[in-house]
């Protein structure tokens, strides 16, 4: 399509005027710059958050009480209810749409609550079921997390959080098989955990000593209150189904109105996770209207620089008419021109820009925490694909209008011209 075997006229012709060339080539070499940091950095910060929040289920809801607003039945509005393992099972029998489900105990997290000999600390304590690290996941760093073998037979177990681990045993010590004190009560530890995510359910997992919930309840006269439920929905449902089912099975269990929308509190984090998706959305809109806007003030910067040319070669472009050259070979000399510059400054943008991102990559790798809010930028294969389809378009698109322009140069009114 284009002329590039005559490469050494394209390059004198672009060449002629050095400084010209430069400025002009300067504004692509900017916009392709300006483009590929602004998608590193943007896609450094989407993975920061993304990574905060993986290992989290992202179609979970969670519930707990309140008052009720309504009276219903003969009780009057105010009263005090609470969930309890009969929900528990309803929900599992009539929800169809509810996949995973975990109640939740709060034990006390008193001074010094957790002891191992001399060592000691205050740390809060969860009774769950197994299913709970399937919505909230954990990095098992030692052992193993709870069975339904530690549910149906209330084992006194446990699994702790990294820092209680480190507050109690010495480093690398093997906590498996070891008792600890929680609340005056001896457990024996079966694993030492992490969070995936930088979501927690009622309070920071690292801090945490969880316990089988049929245990926690046995053992701290927990009666059959269940505080917090957690619960998933299957493939194919949205979270809000689950809410909508899982709290109308809650209200009809309980004798509180359908109407009552204060009784059973309920979070769908679905919902906050399509926060996240649209704000990415919208960064992601916002760096390419910004980069492709620096891009195009440079396209139409050579295309000017085209016209230019256009114009103070008007004798030869008549001259070469007037001796027989086809008006596609006009046009794909103009094409070539603007083309060859355009992919010059345009690569040279790219390649500084991949560069810089490289460097900040490399920096950023050795000095990250796991909780930083940012990964090393990073510009994926597919993006800068269509940033070269997009600098090849565009450099096509420059020299369109000053090879038309050209076309229309006759030779008789060149040599007059001249």
């Amino acid at each position: 399509m284009f002329d590039l075997d005559n490469w050494q006229e394209i390059w004198a012709t672009i060449t002629r005027n050095k400084l010209r060339s430069f400025l002009t080539g300067f504004g692509v070499f900017w916009g392709i710059f300006m483009l590929i940091i602004l998608i590193g950095i943007g896609n450094g910060f989407q993975g920061g958050i993304m990574k905060n929040v993986s290992g989290f289920a992202s179609n979970s809801c969670f519930f707990w009480t309140d008052v009720t607003s309504e009276p219903y039945k003969g009780f009057r509005k105010g009263r005090f209810w609470s969930m309890n393992q009969k929900d528990i099972t309803l929900i599992r029998q009539k929800a169809q749409s509810v996949e995973y489900i975990s109640p939740v105990l709060f034990g006390n997290s008193g001074d010094k609550n957790v002891v191992r000999g001399q060592k000691s600390g205050s740390y809060g304590t969860r009774g769950i079921y197994p299913d709970h690290f399937k919505i909230e996941q954990q990095h098992i760093l030692r052992g193993r997390i709870f069975n339904e073998l530690d549910i149906s037979g209330m084992r006194k177990v446990c699994v702790i959080g990294r820092e209680v681990y480190e507050t109690l045993f010495q480093p690398n010590e093997n906590p498996e098989g070891q008792y600890i004190r929680v609340n005056g009560i001896y457990f024996q530890v079966i694993g030492v955990i992490r969070p995936k995510s930088g979501i927690s359910i009622g309070g920071d997992v690292e801090n945490t000593v969880f316990i089988p919930f049929t245990t926690m309840r046995q053992a701290f006269n927990q009666g059959d209150k269940v505080y917090f439920m957690a619960c998933t929905a299957k493939p194919g449902y949205p979270a809000s189904v689950v809410q909508e089912e899982v709290t109308a099975i809650i209200k009809m269990a309980h004798d509180i109105s359908p109407t009552d929308e204060k009784a059973v509190d309920s979070f769908n984090i679905e919902k906050e996770f399509q926060i996240f998706n649209n704000l990415f959305l919208g960064i992601d809109s916002l760096i390419w209207i910004v980069g492709l806007g620096a891009l195009m003030s440079g396209i139409i910067g050579i295309s000017n620089i085209m016209l230019v040319t256009v114009r103070e070669r008007t004798r030869e472009i008549g001259v070469r008419r007037a001796i027989g050259a086809k008006p596609l070979t006009i046009v794909k000399q103009i094409l070539s021109e603007s083309f060859v510059l355009t992919a010059i400054a345009g690569f040279m943008g790219f390649l500084v820009g991949v560069l810089i991102l490289e460097g900040i990559h490399s920096a950023m790798t050795g000095n990250m925490s796991e909780d930083t809010f940012m990964i090393p930028p990073f510009v994926s294969f597919d993006t800068a694909l269509i940033a070269m389809v997009i600098l090849i378009v565009s450099g096509i698109c420059a020299g369109f209008m000053p090879a038309m322009r050209a076309l229309r140069i006759k030779a008789i009114d060149a040599i007059r011209e001249e």
